[in-house]
């Protein structure tokens, strides 16, 4: 006969299988276990989550917000006084055709940028990958060594190269009979704008083609081994093989890409141009610098701010579904 059951069995509820059937034992035990796991679980991401959330919160949602409220306001950033005029910076800002030109600006950098890098960092990462270079790993290092470098020292560089009197750029071109307009490449309103994309294609390269390379090299070679004796051209391959399976990572480029630049645009022209000549290279990072720092109209100037953040927001998010990709496996 059966001894009668301890007060701790008699509170644990049966547990059923899905066919019906009583656990027992063990298994009933490690059923017991996974709720408990679950919640210790549960714990820990957060316990790691939240500090990253609270910095998240401190430092990117609570200005957006500050910027949002303070664009309501006329107010100079110098002094207590603000005055409540509503909408009245957004119906400044949507007839203000500077602040247009500024994001048409900020749109060619933006297409011509991500175009320039991501031809330039997916094909050496395919060169340094998929061809025998000598002094392979030389040439990674030297070209992500631009990665490293400040963006004043980039600047600085490049206004010596593209000097209309000793640039070493100028006199390359002037030899290909393409010859400097009189105020420079960088004083000209037709090209000044253009002749800030080759610092920040070249100084972003490097990062996006040890991207590319991580990725190409994480492929088994067993599919690479089987085009091979299938006869499949190296076009065919690349095409067929390492495209395919590098589509999270050029989704990741290109969006990271458009972000960097729409927000990241403004130190090269503030460096290189300063939004001129006649606010011809303007960019809509500039021209919020302009508008709160030398005007100081700051309520229009986070207006600015906030056209920024939704341009911004809308081209992420229509590339995101232009360049979404699947999940491959192998």
């Amino acid at each position: 006969m059966r001894g009668a059951a301890s007060p701790t069995e008699r509170r644990r509820p049966a547990l059923f299988r899905k066919d019906g059937l009583k656990m027992k034992g063990p298994q009933a035990q490690s059923a017991r276990k996974l709720p408990n796991a679950w919640k210790v679980r549960s714990r820990f991401i957060a316990l790691f989550t939240l500090p990253t959330f609270v910095l998240f919160a401190v430092f990117v949602l609570l200005p957006i917000v500050q910027g949002l409220y303070y664009s309501f306001f006329q107010w100079s950033g110098l002094s207590k006084d603000m005055q409540f005029i509503g909408f009245d910076n957004y119906v400044k800002l949507f007839h203000d055709p500077i602040a247009w030109r500024a994001l048409g600006n900020d749109l060619k950098i933006a297409l011509i940028r991500l175009a320039f890098t991501l031809i330039l960092s997916l094909g050496t990462a395919l060169i340094l990958t998929r061809c025998r270079v000598p002094g392979n790993r030389f040439y990674r290092n030297v070209l992500f060594f631009p990665v490293m470098l400040s963006v004043v020292v980039i600047c600085t560089i490049w206004m010596l190269l593209v000097n209309p009197s000793i640039g070493v750029v100028t006199r390359i071109l002037s030899f290909f009979g393409i010859a400097s307009p009189d105020a420079g490449w960088l004083g000209d309103y037709r090209t000044a704008l253009y002749t800030t994309i080759p610092p920040a294609v070249w100084c972003s390269v490097g990062f996006y083609m040890i991207i590319f390379i991580s990725a190409i090299e994480s492929i088994p070679a067993e599919l690479f081994e089987s085009a091979k004796i299938d006869g499949v051209s190296h076009w065919s391959e690349m095409w067929d093989i390492v495209l395919p399976l590098l589509r999270p990572q050029i989704n990741f480029c290109v969006i990271y890409v458009v972000i960097s630049s729409m927000n990241g645009s403004y130190l090269f022209v503030k460096l290189l141009t300063d939004g001129g000549p006649n606010s011809s290279s303007q960019v809509l990072g500039t021209y919020m610098s302009l508008n709160g720092f030398n005007y100081h109209q700051f309520g229009y100037a986070t207006a600015v701010a906030m056209l920024i953040l939704a341009a911004t927001l809308v081209l992420s998010t229509v590339l995101n579904r232009i360049f979404r990709s699947d999940a491959y496996e192998f």
